[in-house]
């Protein structure tokens, strides 16, 4: 067991520092979610429709259909502006995407030898599985504090007296999330040996997840086949509850959305462990 956590810590910081001395790769991931948060979430701002600037209405009309305007798209979303929704939709999102392309490693360290030669030293197997995985979750842990640093002077309204257990368990959330998903995107790389395979699924996979879930819209507005789609979607959960914590949005029951995650997230990890187990013995 102690040999197990030994070579999980060595191959885990080698992920990091892999990761932080790579600059571009580095640049690139930090980069991302300003276009995502300053571009996407500003422009797509469906708060901007009840700007009331037409001559023909009298001030007091213009400012009565503003208000109730805004009041009607509060209640829809459930915070201050689309911004605050979006924004905080966009941590689980960026979480997706980043278990995602985190796996393109595994199939890198395969092509240049790397994986071939762990795999014939002593390490135990689930600790080359493991390292890839906590590697992902770090990388997703530092640049969700990037998006929310960002997002935050942009015009992110955290909700009032918010504490640091309230991000503590947003970061729950998002961790939780990721790891059943960075599990089962690993094993699938563990599989593949062309990283166009891995990008050609990342499309497959990615964007149906994020239009099919809470994150960009509230799902009490979809039709009934796609609310339902919707309310099994991992990124739906963690949307709803990131937003609860943050944001102070209220949501059914949090608890189930907990315990929904915890267990989807149980089975991820067991069968990305079971497919990077076959991977391993056909490398």
């Amino acid at each position: 067991m102690a040999g197990i956590i030994v070579s999980t810590f060595i191959l885990t910081r080698r992920e990091i520092v892999k990761w932080v001395n790579r600059r571009s790769v580095l640049v690139v991931s930090i980069i991302t979610p300003i276009f995502w948060i300053a571009l996407f979430g500003k422009s797509f701002n469906l708060y901007n429709l009840v700007q009331t600037s037409d001559p023909s209405l009298s001030p007091a009309v213009a400012e009565a259909v503003r208000t109730v305007m805004t009041k009607r798209l509060e209640r829809v979303f459930g915070t201050p502006d689309y911004f605050t929704y979006v924004a905080t939709g966009m941590l689980a999102v960026f979480s997706l995407f980043q278990s995602m392309f985190g796996a393109v490693g595994v199939v890198f360290d395969r092509r240049i030898g790397y994986l071939t030669r762990l795999l014939a030293s002593p390490i135990p197997r689930f600790s080359i599985f493991a390292s890839k995985v906590l590697g992902t979750l770090f990388r997703i842990t530092v640049l969700s504090l990037v998006l929310l640093a960002i997002a935050y002077p942009l015009g992110l309204h955290l909700k009032p007296g918010i504490t640091i257990v309230d991000f503590v368990m947003a970061w729950i959330v998002l961790m939780l999330m990721s790891l059943g998903l960075s599990s089962i995107f690993t094993g699938m790389a563990f599989n593949i040996s062309h990283q166009e395979v891995l990008f050609a699924l990342a499309n497959l996979i990615n964007l149906p997840l994020m239009f099919t879930s809470s994150a960009l819209f509230p799902i009490d507005l979809m039709p009934n086949w796609l609310r339902t789609v919707a309310q099994v979607n991992p990124i739906t959960h963690a949307a709803d509850l990131v937003r609860y914590y943050l944001v102070g949005k209220p949501i059914d029951n949090p608890t189930v959305s907990t315990a929904y995650l915890t267990i989807l997230t149980l089975l991820l990890l067991v069968a990305g462990y079971m497919l990077a187990r076959n991977g391993v013995k056909e490398a």
